[in-house]
Order: structure tokens, then C-alpha cells, then sequence
């Protein structure tokens, strides 16, 4: 029987060729469910979005063991279908780990705060990121950012030139807006890694679409605005490092370079964007400064000063935005002249032919006394103008601050005098402001300025 197999050998081969098989099945069930997904998620990657992500950047987020989840609509996509998103798109990997984008053509409002102290001192005065040269900031719902595009963005019927991007990174544990004193470097990454998306992104939908001017420089850094408040003081926290303190822009803000205002010393600061569409200063009488150690301002001494430019929709947004609280030029006025024709008939009716009487305000500019209710949010008088900057239209508004006493505990009186005080310093201030050769609107390339009117925000 010699060359026949033997039985048992034969046995055992066939024993452990199956157990192979199945531990070789076994392995590819687990890699199919819980791992092996790398390259089919960094190709998805490569796709998602229209193909507007950074891979470079993103790459590292994606994980081996779960299937990305793509869900997209917009425009840019669906060239057919109406859409008020030219891309919508976010992509999620579990735990934590994603990127969400969002990108539309401006026909109304930038959904963000514009208004000149919240440029400042964003997220209610715990403060934020941003990436100078950028306009925009870093929030709670990731990097937002303004574009233009002078070409003219196609997937809305109503045309705009104007583009909006906000894109959040998420990594392990989320992402965070907004802000504390002790930002980890965690927070500054998923900061700069959401700006460098965003502005990915817009410059991939402005070469697309066709609408010229140079691509946004891509960010390589981000500042924290929240180390921008330091010295204690009406408006401040209490931190030591000011990035955003005396700015050259914001350097003709000062005490001997503004007629009328508190002499002394002052403290400029202004936001950080370096932007060719928006700027802000404020400056404010410094009552901790060496050289103004004793001193204490008298009532109605102006002892701040504010100074805005927006351009484009930024510029409707931020009218907008004091619109919709009354303060702008000619707010209002319909009803003032109603009110006014009123005061007159009754006046006329009891014999009184003199004008307004103690505590009201006189038509035409004539102004007696007025009341100043404590009530009042930041009493100050405005001053708006605007001008064609860089080729777009541009607001620029500024105002003065005076120091308000309510000895009564419920009103201040202002008398005429101060008042009319007031309007010739806020006019000085857009002059100096309009003027500085290290202020915005110089370096802007402001031209043909028309002032609006003045605004008194005491009411």
C-alpha cells in the first residue's frame, strides 16, 4: 500500500486550512467594519466640496477606522437647482473630527456684529481670533470672512459682487469660538486651520468663477483679540498684553493732536484685521496714565473718540445695524417735524411765540437744553460721512464721548453751549480722521466725501 496518503495528515491539512480561512475572514469582516478606510476617506476628501477643501491642511484629520460622512447641496453643485448657497457642504468622521463649510453670494446683510465696538471687542468682550489681512474673525461657529468678487458671483438672480465664506475645523473635543485668557494652542490650531479653509475655499470659488483681482493670501497665523484689553478702565479688562494698542493707523487719536477734547494722555486701540474693507479705532482719556495722575475730567469734557470705515456690504451692514436702532442721519425726522409743527401750533394757540421752552430741542439745529437720560447706553454724539474708497462706496462714522454726571440719579442736563461744542469737535475728528497720512481712509485711497449728519445717540 505504499504511496497512498496518509489519512490523518490529510485530515489535519484540510483542519487547518479552514481555520485559516476563517481567521482570514474574521480579519477582513473587523478591517471592513472598524478599520482600512484611510485612503477611501482622504479620496473623499479630495472630492467633497466641489473640490474646494485643502487637502494639505485636512488630511490629518482623517481616520482609518469609520466611513466619512459627505452631505453637500449648493449651486455650485446643482447649477440648475435654486439654492441661496452656492456650497454647503459638511463632511464628519465621528468623534469629533470634521469640517463644515458654508459659502453664499451676499445680496443682503453679512450675518456678523459690524458696528465699531464690537469690531473691537467681539463675542461680548471675551474676544476672539483673527488673521490679519482677513476680513473677518473667528466665532463660535468657526472662521467667517468677507471676499470680493468684482467680477460678479452667477447662481442668484438678484447679482452681487460680494462673498461670503465660514468654515469650522473640528478636531477631538469640538471646536471653540469666542474666547478665554488662557487659550490653549488647541484653540489657536483649530482657529487658524478653520481661516485657512475658509479662505481655501473663497479663493476656489472666485478663480471658478471667473471673477478677477488677486487670490487672498493665505493665513499663517491668527492673533487673539482677547489680549488686545488691558488696563482697567470704562470699557476694558484687565490683561497686560495689547496687540491691538497704538496701532499706527489709530496713532491721531491723542490729546494734543485733537482740539477740544481732554488734554493728557490717551489710549488708542483698533482692531486687527488689516483689512482693505473695514477699520476701527477707538481712544479713550487714559485717567491711569502717569502724566494724568491726579487729574479726574470734568462734566461734558470729551474724553473718548470712535472712528469706523466699512465698504461694500460691510458698509449697508454696518448702517444697517445703527439703523436699525435710530441712529443714523435723518432718523426719525418725519415724526421730529410732526412733533415739532405740533409744539408750535400749541404754542401759538397759548401765546407763546419765543421757541422751545427749557428742555427741548429747537428745529433747524438751534438747540437749547436737553436732557440726558441715565438710561442712556454710551452717550455720545455721531457724526457720518461717505466716500468712494478703493472704488467701492464707504461709510465712514465717528464720534465723541463726553463725561456724563447724573447728580439726580436719572437725568444729566446739557446745556446749549456744550452742546454745540460737541458738534464742532466730532467735525474736527472726521477731519483728523479723514486727513492722518497713518489712518485708514489715506491709505484706502478716500475720495469725493460727503458728510451725512450728525446723530445724537443720548436719546
Amino acid at each position: 500500500m505504499r504511496g497512498l496518503p496518509d489519512r490523518g495528515w490529510l485530515r489535519r491539512t484540510v483542519l487547518i486550512a479552514v481555520i485559516t480561512a476563517l481567521v482570514v475572514g474574521v480579519v477582513l469582516a473587523t478591517r471592513g467594519t472598524e478599520g482600512g478606510h484611510r485612503a477611501a476617506n482622504r479620496a473623499q476628501l479630495r472630492k467633497a466640496c466641489d473640490g474646494t477643501l485643502p487637502y494639505g491642511d485636512l488630511a490629518r484629520l482623517v481616520p482609518d477606522g469609520r466611513r466619512g460622512e459627505l452631505r453637500q447641496y449648493g449651486t455650485m453643485l446643482a447649477p440648475d437647482r435654486d439654492s441661496r448657497s452656492l456650497l454647503d457642504c459638511s463632511l464628519s468622521f465621528g468623534d469629533g473630527l470634521g469640517v463644515t463649510v458654508h459659502a453664499e453670494a451676499l445680496v443682503s446683510d453679512v450675518p456678523e456684529e459690524m458696528k465699531t465696538r464690537e469690531l473691537l471687542d467681539p463675542s461680548g468682550g471675551e474676544g476672539t481670533f483673527v488673521a490679519p489681512g482677513t476680513t473677518g474673525q473667528y466665532g463660535r461657529h468657526g472662521a467667517w470672512l468677507v471676499a470680493d468678487c468684482r467680477g460678479g458671483l452667477a447662481g442668484r438672480a438678484r447679482p452681487t459682487t460680494d462673498l461670503y465664506v465660514r468654515a469650522e475645523v473640528t478636531t477631538e473635543g469640538g471646536a471653540e469660538g469666542g474666547g478665554r485668557a488662557d487659550r490653549s494652542g488647541r484653540e489657536r490650531a483649530t482657529a487658524l486651520a478653520g481661516f485657512r479653509t475658509a479662505v481655501h475655499v473663497a479663493n476656489a470659488i472666485t478663480a471658478s468663477q471667473h471673477c478677477g483681482g488677486a487670490p487672498l493670501p493665505m493665513p499663517t497665523d491668527v492673533v487673539d483679540t482677547y489680549e488686545a484689553h488691558a488696563k482697567k478702565g470704562r470699557w476694558r479688562s484687565e490683561r497686560i498684553d495689547e496687540p491691538s494698542r497704538d496701532l499706527r493707523k489709530c496713532r491721531w487719536i491723542s490729546g494734543p493732536s485733537l482740539r477740544g477734547v481732554k488734554s493728557g494722555r490717551w489710549t488708542s486701540l483698533g482692531d486687527l484685521q488689516e483689512s482693505g474693507g473695514l477699520s476701527a479705532c477707538v481712544g479713550d482719556w487714559d485717567e491711569e496714565a502717569e502724566e494724568n495722575d491726579g487729574e479726574s475730567a470734568k462734566e461734558w469734557e470729551i474724553t473718548g473718540v470712535e472712528a469706523a470705515s466699512w465698504s461694500g456690504i460691510l458698509g449697508r451692514s454696518a448702517y444697517d445695524a445703527y439703523e436699525r436702532e435710530g441712529n443714523v442721519p435723518g432718523w426719525g425726522a418725519d415724526e421730529n417735524a410732526d412733533e415739532n409743527a405740533d409744539q408750535k401750533a400749541d404754542q401759538e394757540a397759548d401765546g407763546k411765540k419765543d421757541g422751545p421752552s427749557e428742555g427741548e430741542s429747537g428745529p433747524g439745529g438751534d438747540k437749547g437744553e436737553d436732557r440726558i437720560s441715565s438710561y442712556a447706553s454710551r452717550p455720545q454724539l455721531a457724526l457720518w460721512a461717505r466716500s468712494v474708497c478703493g472704488g467701492r462706496a464707504t461709510y465712514h462714522r465717528v464720534s465723541v464721548l463726553p463725561e456724563v454726571r447724573f447728580d439726580d440719579g436719572d437725568t444729566a442736563v446739557l446745556g446749549a453751549k456744550d452742546r454745540a461744542r460737541f458738534s464742532t469737535v466730532v467735525r474736527a475728528v472726521l477731519d483728523r480722521y479723514l486727513r492722518s497720512d497713518d489712518a485708514w481712509p489715506r491709505s484706502a485711497g478716500c475720495r469725493d466725501t460727503k458728510v451725512l449728519g450728525e446723530v445724537e445717540q443720548w436719546h
